[in-house]
């Protein structure tokens, strides 16, 4: 490897550009005075000994009490890793002060809108933050490099729907830990909806130049919901569900509460829900608990629900986000089997 491209892994490492001269030349060359690092390094000999002082302070140099003072450099494999190790440490405790302290005055949401970052960096950010705050449902289309990138998204307590845009048989790995595995082998923009939070869309993801958009308005976020729901998904080939042999589940989206419950009434399972939303006649919050007797869907018409039986004996119909003709429109629907 060159001496150039030595020179940019430790500028990556945090070293200034002198630095990092100093440092590859003492490493090179062994013990050398203040005069002959200057010339072997071409560090003009005024700022030679800041540099060696800021390399004394990292840790990774010595220097000699003789005259001429000598500086010589230790270990690169002993030194170098424990001053990136230690220099990691620091700022993982700077990390997590800084965001503790921000975290109790940061906004309590994003306003309503549309907004729009650019780079690979910033997408694989905005991902990961959609995967953290999911906390019942989440919703996926695109690649499966991206899942593998978030790897631990998989391990999630959570109600998942993952379709695929690449062409492959079988779901295999940690694939099997969502409860939905579909593919659609196509060119689409990566979606991916965390409960009703927002909508992340994210185009020319092949490219490793892709634009993002985050949805925070409720309306827009329901048409991507149902653009995801009645196309990506009813359009794609189921490979993996485990569904029938789960007992708990919140949904966020109708449409995979009604799959959940017809899988599980075919198998003879009871199932119990209990919703959270507001009365379509007077749009009051409500919460109800009651046994599942009866769903309804038309997916050509992108309309469903459920029928619940209360304790008191009474029926009442659920509806999903945006529902008006039933009882209740549900925002949080939490599936319950017995045997």
């Amino acid at each position: 490897m060159s001496t150039e491209s030595l020179h940019e892994l430790l500028k990556k490492l945090g070293f200034t550009s002198y630095e990092a001269k100093a440092y590859i030349t003492l490493v090179l060359n062994g013990s050398l005075t203040a005069t002959e690092l200057a010339m072997k390094s071409e560090i003009p000999q005024p700022r030679v000994y800041d540099i060696v002082q800021s390399l004394l302070e990292k840790g990774l140099i010595m220097v000699s009490e003789g005259r001429p003072r000598k500086f010589q450099a230790i270990s690169p494999t002993v030194a170098l890793r424990n001053y990136v190790n230690r220099k990691r440490q620091l700022e993982d405790e700077a990390l997590e002060t800084f965001l503790a302290e921000l975290t109790s005055h940061a906004p309590a949401s994003t306003e309503a809108g549309v907004w729009t970052s650019s780079g690979y960096t910033s997408a694989l950010n905005l991902l990961r933050e959609s995967f953290f705050i999911a906390s019942d449902e989440l919703l996926f289309a695109g690649y499966l490099e991206i899942l593998e990138e978030l790897e631990e998204a998989a391990k999630k307590p959570l109600s998942t729907c993952v379709v695929l845009y690449d062409a492959i048989e079988e779901a295999t790995g940690n694939l099997k830990l969502y409860d939905e595995v579909r593919v659609k082998p196509t060119k689409a923009p990566v979606m991916l909806i965390p409960d009703f939070r927002h909508a992340l869309v994210i185009i020319d993801w092949e490219t490793r130049k892709p634009t993002s958009y985050l949805i925070t308005d409720e309306n827009l976020i329901k048409i991507f919901a149902v653009y995801y729901l009645s196309y990506i998904r009813s359009g794609s080939k189921l490979i993996h569900s485990r569904l029938d042999t789960l007992d708990k589940r919140s949904y966020v989206h109708l449409t995979r509460a009604l799959d959940h419950v017809r899988i599980l009434r075919e198998k003879g399972r009871r199932v119990f829900v209990r919703v959270i939303g507001r009365r379509t006649s007077d749009g009051r919050l409500v919460e109800l608990e009651g046994e599942v007797v009866g769903e309804f869907e038309n997916s050509f018409r992108s309309i469903g629900y459920l029928t619940v039986r209360l304790a008191d004996g009474r029926e009442v119909t659920v509806g999903g986000i945006g529902a008006y003709l039933e009882d209740v429109e549900a925002r949080r629907i939490e599936i319950i089997a017995q045997k």
